[in-house]
């Protein structure tokens, strides 16, 4: 894993799970699972795809944080329940599909942007 890819998804992180509990879009119970998040999938899991597929084009990098993100979105909504949504809703996005999709897709902007911090 390239260390300033690591570094770059740690911070989209923090800045990402700062301003979810701000605007409480999500919660997790019990709360230390926020920072668990951050470590775990951010900078291990999204840390390390970011950095396998960081030579491939922007759209593969962007496809496969999208299908990761919606693995992991989907995983929680319909089984782990590591964090919930509100009364079931994100903005606009209301149920369990759309919450796994809507919520999933956007994690492939983590592998999109992050290269750019690799030397």
């Amino acid at each position: 894993m390239n260390l300033r890819i690591v570094i770059a998804c740690l911070i989209l992180g923090a800045l990402t799970e700062g301003l979810a509990y701000w605007q409480r879009l999500w919660v997790f119970d019990p709360p230390w699972l926020r920072l668990v998040s951050i470590f775990v999938v951010y900078g291990l899991l999204f840390g390390w795809l970011s950095t396998t597929v960081a030579d491939y084009s922007p759209w593969l990098r962007f496809a496969a944080g999208a299908l990761v993100g919606v693995l992991y979105e989907g995983a929680n909504v319909f089984l782990l329940h590591l964090f919930t949504f509100p009364n079931q809703r994100l903005l606009f996005l209301r149920g369990p599909v759309s919450l796994a999709l809507g919520a999933g897709i956007p994690w492939g902007i983590a592998p999109l942007l992050t290269p750019v911090f690799r030397l």
